[in-house]
């Protein structure tokens, strides 16, 4: 069986009425459905009922200092240390990563290798720019201007 949720703010004030009024716990689970267990808890620890203090270590990321990373890291290709530096934050990287993998908007995934130009390609392209370089000259006017007169 699952946990059940905690007692309502209604039901505790049910509780502590009935309580008052002399009702016995089985009487008191009767009339607020609950368990005789949930029942004798609360009224044993009403101070402490449903204040669990927090477990574990706090987080070393403040909301602004993650609302950074988030802001910074969706179009940019840099590595989690260079996420660090970017943001000034003093943290490890790993701290970074578990930041990014919390967030499901976000999905890293590393960056594709380019095939190299072969030499092929680099004189084609070599070959593209001579021609295209003399007939883009021709219709800018800064540069007609400068073929014509031949100053700046």
């Amino acid at each position: 069986m699952c946990r059940a949720f905690t007692l309502s703010l209604h039901e505790r004030g049910q509780i502590k009425v009935l309580s008052t009024a002399g009702y016995t716990v089985k009487q008191i689970a009767d009339v607020v459905k609950r368990s005789r267990k949930a029942i004798i808890n609360f009224l044993r620890y009403q101070e402490e009922y449903a204040t669990k203090k927090s477990s574990g270590q706090p987080g070393k990321l403040n909301n602004r200092e993650e609302r950074t990373i988030l802001w910074t890291v969706p179009n940019s290709p840099i590595n989690a240390s260079g996420i660090r530096r970017t943001c000034g934050i003093d943290v490890s990287k790993s701290t970074v990563w578990r930041m990014l993998n919390k967030c499901p908007n976000i999905v890293r995934s590393r960056m594709k290798k380019c095939p190299q130009l072969t030499q092929r390609h680099k004189d084609k392209r070599l070959c593209f720019g001579e021609i295209y370089a003399r007939t883009l000259t021709l219709f800018n006017p800064k540069f007609r201007w400068r073929m014509c007169y031949g100053t700046g």
